[in-house]
């Protein structure tokens, strides 16, 4: 089974700066394979830090670049120095990982390792081609207040099943993922 997902949140804090890049907390995981990227990503788009003027987008195109690679079989990711480099502040994604702690604590209880083939290849890629359009949704919908939250949610329970080899959390989130087809059809015809 992979990493907790407390361990997977306490490896985000950073400790001693005053903000962290994106780059930094995306290389903590990178020898974790995909579910802790996808993971990382989507939570930061779904906690209070999501709230940041930016932030969604810039995650979007981070699960963007990360799920097309994957899609295509590499095992590490190749990110650009734009999206390395953008800064979050340290204390926000701390206050929102010790916010998002007691929630997780209980998510530990539902994932466990069943239908395992769905979490490995080639389900695997065809999986990440399917989370990359739903990355991309998120940018569209960050005009709209917490609107984010959908394609973030649904991220973030595709990685845990990808994670901890749960496919029927697997089936779950890219059933919430079709969701955000729909919301984004809904944003862009509000505009």
């Amino acid at each position: 089974m992979g990493s907790s997902i407390v361990e997977l949140l306490d490896d985000m804090q950073v400790e001693g700066d005053d903000t962290t890049s994106l780059g930094k907390v995306i290389e903590r995981f990178e020898d974790r394979g995909f579910g802790p990227l996808l993971l990382i990503p989507a939570l930061i788009a779904l906690l209070p830090t999501g709230a940041i003027p930016g932030v969604p987008t810039l995650c979007g195109i981070t699960l963007f670049f990360i799920c097309t690679q994957v899609a295509w079989g590499k095992t590490s990711p190749w990110l650009p120095k734009f999206i390395k480099d953008r800064e979050v502040s340290s204390e926000q994604l701390d206050s929102a990982v010790e916010k998002a702690k007691p929630y997780a604590q209980k998510a530990e209880k539902l994932v466990r390792p069943r239908l395992s083939y769905l979490s490995r290849s080639p389900s695997k890629n065809i999986i990440a081609a399917y989370c990359a359009i739903a990355a991309v949704c998120m940018i569209p919908l960050e005009v709209l207040p917490f609107a984010v939250a959908m394609p973030a949610f649904a991220l973030c329970v595709t990685a845990l099943g990808i994670t901890n080899r749960d496919g029927a959390l697997l089936i779950v989130g890219m059933l919430l993922q079709l969701g955000t087809g729909y919301l984004v059809y809904k944003a862009l015809a509000m505009i």
